[in-house]
């Protein structure tokens, strides 16, 4: 199962495909902007960058482990962003995960 792990305040919060909450998004100013959580896509309506604190790491997955008894994440830096799409209402994260990263103003 996909999930994400995005920060709310003090909390790390884990968002699967149909769990409710708010994901933030880098908007072109450089501000981060709060949008409904809308789960995974295959296709992008318009994309958009999605601030997440960390992602499962596929490349260390255990097939053969139970998936509740531990889950491996893998930290996005404060210049990685998770790429999602925007369809006007919702954001959703966009599968396979792409980190993309956001240019440095210094």
């Amino acid at each position: 199962m996909y999930s994400i792990r995005i920060r709310n305040n003090q909390r790390l919060i884990t968002l699967g495909h149909n769990d409710r909450g708010s994901v933030g998004v880098l908007m072109r100013s450089g501000e981060i902007r709060y949008f409904y959580w809308g789960g995974f896509v295959l296709q992008i309506q318009r994309p958009v960058k999605l601030a997440v604190e960390s992602i499962p790491n596929e490349q260390r997955r255990n097939p053969r482990q139970p998936r509740g008894l531990f889950q491996d994440w893998m930290p996005l830096t404060d210049h990685e962003f998770l790429l999602g799409s925007y369809d006007g209402t919702l954001v959703a994260a966009y599968l396979p995960f792409t980190i993309v990263k956001q240019p440095s103003l210094h």
